[in-house]
């Protein structure tokens, strides 16, 4: 549970007033008063920003008892079991389908998180892991519904038949699909290859692409770690 105390005896420790930490963290010195005094309580994106700016844990603000971060950032793996990983805006949904086009960007400003174990990850570099949320039922059968949330990590190794979040064609297409090289041509296949025919993309006309300055006409933004469902109703 959030502990106001604890945020509060940090803030006056690292010698900040509410209306400075409430600058740092771009919130309104109204809001660091209410979650001191525990009548709101901060989402992820604010409690990481908390952890670091006042060079600590999430754990500790969420109530542990010791305080022992190396760096003050979530990112410590050393000593946090579980991470916030950003979940992009509801604009951004990785198509588990034919996909869609129009996406100048893959990873957009996020406003929330998704909690995730931290083993689930695999290795990390510069480029953070994220989540999106998929929409269609090409890969139900992967163990990717549509509504799922998935993790993908741009910094892990992507080989035959894992399931990646790519971005392809000239329209920038972005779908979750199996990944297949060969010698000539890569493969995106679905989990529903009758109703969802695989997508062949020959090296040829990758490298023409690119020759051209169409840098993403092919591009593998990370591969799926995990996957998070919301349970369905009964009927």
């Amino acid at each position: 549970m959030f502990s106001g105390d604890k945020l509060a005896e940090l803030r006056v420790k690292r010698g900040f007033t509410q209306i400075e930490l409430a600058k740092m963290i771009h919130v309104s010195f109204h809001t660091i008063l209410r979650w001191e005094k525990e009548r709101r309580l901060p989402d992820a994106s604010h409690l990481s920003a908390l952890a670091e700016t006042l060079d600590t844990t999430v754990g500790y603000l969420m109530g542990e008892e010791t305080c022992d971060n190396a760096d003050g950032s979530l990112w410590n793996f050393e000593k946090e079991a579980v991470v916030a990983v950003p979940l992009l805006d509801s604009s951004l949904v990785a198509c588990a389908g034919w996909g869609f086009g129009d996406m100048d960007d893959v990873i957009p400003e996020s406003s929330t998180s998704l909690f995730v174990a931290k083993d689930d990850l695999g290795r990390i570099g510069e480029q953070r892991p994220y989540a999106v949320k998929v929409e269609g039922d090409s890969m139900q059968e992967a163990g990717i519904p549509d509504g799922a949330r998935i993790t993908i990590n741009p910094e892990e190794p992507v080989y035959n038949g894992d399931s990646i979040l790519v971005k392809w064609g000239r329209r920038g297409d972005l779908a979750v699909k199996w990944y297949y090289e060969y010698k000539d041509h890569i493969e995106l296949r679905s989990s529903n290859p009758g109703k969802y025919p695989p997508i062949i993309i020959s090296k040829e006309e990758i490298a023409e692409e690119m020759d051209a300055g169409n840098m993403d006409f092919f591009r593998i933004c990370g591969k799926v770690m995990s996957v998070s469902v919301i349970p369905k109703r009964g009927i």
